[in-house]
């Protein structure tokens, strides 16, 4: 009985360091018609209103066009916030921009540049 108690412990002990109750991890989102400040605005609005996302660690690069963002795993996934920047009408990596929200952006975000 005393041994049934002692491996019952160590598996209980063992269970609740294993436990995880975050995933913090980073990534570089590729936003490549975000060209100005206006266009960040939206792109940070939709990334910092996804559940688990570091709000005050959100990165924005005009020149690269990229977002870099840290957000616990355990709360949402990369897909989630790749499709939240593109439900605010810009493509975010390999996921395109949506056609209505697009439509729905300001005259700066949607001109075509001159090279």
């Amino acid at each position: 009985m005393r041994m049934l108690m002692c491996a019952l412990m160590v598996c209980v002990a063992l269970g609740a360091v294993s436990c995880r109750t975050r995933d913090v991890r980073t990534v570089l989102i590729l936003v490549p018609e975000m060209k100005n400040t206006a266009c960040r605005d939206i792109v940070v609005r939709a990334v910092a209103g996804c559940v688990g996302v570091d709000s005050s660690k959100i990165v924005v690069s005009l020149p690269r066009r990229t977002v870099t963002v840290s957000y616990d795993s355990l709360l949402t996934a990369l897909k989630n916030i790749e499709f939240a920047v593109a439900e605010s009408g810009f493509q975010a990596n390999e996921v395109p921009a949506k056609p209505e929200a697009v439509k729905k952006l300001p005259p700066e975000c949607t001109a075509v540049e001159k090279e």
